[in-house]
């Protein structure tokens, strides 16, 4: 009973508080990558613990699975797990439990990257009947499609495809070559990241949970600051004020963001990322900082598998004990 509510707290702690706290972080803009790793590992976290509750709930199933593994006596197992709290059917019901989360939360993800997947290969077909191939910045092949507001944006590709990056014609005529080099590379950035694929997971988690109040910030903030971590890509490459100046010049003219199924420059938030790159830019990142962030992140990980296998480390090799490891 302990672990169970040990594992549900545990849970609430991340989804919940720990959310709202990496919501309202300010050091999250100046280090948008840790904050990503931050958010996933609380996503992820979130999960394993729920997960982790329901199975230890399901008292046969998980007990079965402690005696095998730590050679451990059934009667130290349960007394350690179920102790003399027991509810008929409760066992059954944590099984149905898992069961129905894991459908839906399966059935809610899938219809998502199907609608992602229609939307970008109707972007990657329009791109390549409408757009003409051309060069920018070296030796990245663009599409420039025949549009008088200057906008760009990327589509991923599928399989070996490396994806596509968009120009309108309006942004090669409007934007100065560095401005224009330094959309490319925003871009270029989130195809190398695969920042798609961590918007689209962030977003249908937030979708199957966020209602419960827990993650509710969590696809949102992902794709916040994805945007922020292209934006220090493309700034350490060609500079902040050119990056600022394209963001700009593209949120004057253009009032959406872009193509289905893509990811384009203007994005969320553009007024705070263009401050953010005239003011403050990204700090640099220290082996000390990424080794303290990586660390935490493994430890959210690793707290519901601790947490879980802490009574069964303490009943291991128990098995031969007989009724004296029982009476104890």
């Amino acid at each position: 009973m302990l672990v169970v509510l040990a594992l549900l707290g545990y849970a609430a702690l991340l989804g919940g508080v720990g959310g709202l706290l990496l919501t309202r972080a300010r050091w999250a803009a100046r280090h948008p990558w840790a904050a990503l790793r931050l958010w996933h590992a609380l996503a992820v976290g979130f999960f394993l613990s729920v997960v982790a509750a329901l199975v230890v709930t399901a008292h046969d199933l998980w007990e079965h699975a402690v005696v095998w593994v730590f050679h451990a006596g059934k009667p130290q197992v349960h007394s350690a797990y179920a102790g003399a709290w027991h509810i008929e059917g409760v066992a059954d019901a944590a099984v149905l439990t898992l069961l129905l989360a894991a459908g839906t939360s399966g059935v809610v993800t899938a219809r998502r990257f199907a609608a992602a997947r229609r939307e970008q290969e109707r972007a990657r077909l329009v791109a390549d009947a409408l757009g003409t191939a051309d060069r920018i910045g070296g030796d990245t092949e663009v599409r420039v499609l025949e549009h008088a507001s200057p906008t760009a944006f990327c589509v991923p590709g599928v399989g070996g495809d490396g994806g596509r990056i968009v120009v309108s014609r309006g942004a090669v005529e409007r934007l100065t070559t560095p401005q224009l080099e330094a959309a490319v590379a925003h871009e270029q950035a989130h195809l190398r990241l695969r920042h798609h694929r961590s918007i689209l997971l962030a977003d249908a988690v937030t979708a199957a949970v966020g209602w419960s109040g827990f993650l509710r910030g969590y696809g949102p903030q992902v794709q916040r600051l994805a945007e922020m971590a292209a934006d220090d890509h493309a700034a350490r490459l060609h500079g902040r004020r050119p990056v600022a100046a394209a963001l700009l010049e593209m949120c004057i003219v253009v009032p959406d963001g872009g193509a289905p199924g893509a990811l384009a420059m203007t994005g969320p938030d553009p007024a705070e990322r263009i401050r953010r790159l005239i003011t403050d830019g990204a700090a640099p990142a220290g082996r000390l900082r990424r080794g303290i962030l990586s660390g935490a992140a493994v430890l959210l990980l690793a707290a519901p598998l601790g947490i879980s296998l802490t009574p069964a480390a303490l009943v291991a090799d128990t098995a031969h004990c007989g009724k004296l490891c029982a009476r104890r």
